[in-house]
């Protein structure tokens, strides 16, 4: 009788929790919504506020659908409306409690932006920087803000053991935001003070390509080609380097290049 009874109990107390979990969720939820489709969800206070919901949402229903989705939003609220506190508060506790995915890799990039302008932080920065590199997807403005920041980092402190790491990635980002001129001058810094760099025999080839491709100066190409093949005799691109200049692949025209190409597949193709 008695196990009855603590059954009854039990079970009674379960759903009475079961009932005000659920109340709470739907008040969240319904706050949510409110707040979502009223006038001042655009505004700062209203982000915070949003921002705040979502994140009690994601803290106390972390394994409902919609929650990765609140705390990542959560986040990036506080981010814009510059609460520097409150997103890396938000930000640690979406890392430390989802698997990494895309939304990761773009929290780290904001918290690279964040720690540098936010709270000058620059070792931070620079940490975060080199985290989101190659996963973020950057925008033109961020890669060259991302390249200076690196830049100045590696310049002001050269015997760090990320400087070359920093010169590189800065290169890269300047590279692809078609900045040539400045990707081609930080390659040359990598190859130059840090030759035992595993990324400075990429560092000559791209250098050489930059100078060849984008900036039309063959003489300057061949410059960094012979570097790679004389330092790294022995690396993979150096072969690939010594075809360029032993076929005078760089001073070639685009239809002698095209032709030259041509002739290459057909051979392969035998």
């Amino acid at each position: 009788m008695s196990r009855l009874i603590n059954n009854l109990v039990f079970g009674t107390l379960l759903s009475v929790l079961t009932i005000a979990c659920t109340s709470k969720k739907e008040k969240l939820a319904k706050s949510i919504y409110e707040l979502e489709i009223s006038d001042s969800s655009s505004t700062p206070n209203g982000m915070n506020n949003l921002a705040d919901l979502y994140f009690d949402f994601a803290k106390n229903f972390t394994k409902d659908s919609i929650a990765e989705r609140y705390l990542f939003k959560a986040f990036m609220f506080k981010y814009i409306t510059q609460n520097w506190d409150d997103a890396i508060k938000f930000a640690n506790y979406y890392k430390s409690t989802y698997a990494i995915n895309e939304n990761t890799h773009s929290i780290n990039l904001k918290l690279a932006d964040l720690y540098n302008t936010g709270k000058n932080n620059q070792d931070s920065a620079i940490h975060y920087y080199l985290l989101a590199d190659g996963k973020a997807q950057f925008s033109t403005d961020e890669k060259r803000h991302g390249a200076k920041t690196l830049e100045k980092f590696a310049l002001a402190k050269p015997n760090s053991d990320k400087s070359a790491k920093c010169f590189y990635t800065a290169a890269k980002l300047y590279q692809t935001a078609n900045d040539y001129g400045d990707a081609a001058r930080l390659y040359d810094e990598v190859t130059t003070k840090y030759p035992n760099y595993e990324k400075s025999p990429d560092a000559l080839m791209a250098a050489g390509f930059i100078y060849w491709d984008n900036l039309k100066e063959p003489e300057k190409a061949k410059f960094y080609y012979k570097q790679l093949v004389e330092k790294y005799p022995t690396h993979p691109l150096a072969k690939e380097a010594q075809t360029l200049l032993s076929e005078n692949i760089l001073t070639m025209t685009d239809l002698e290049l095209s032709e030259y190409l041509m002739k290459k597949n057909k051979e392969k193709a035998k």
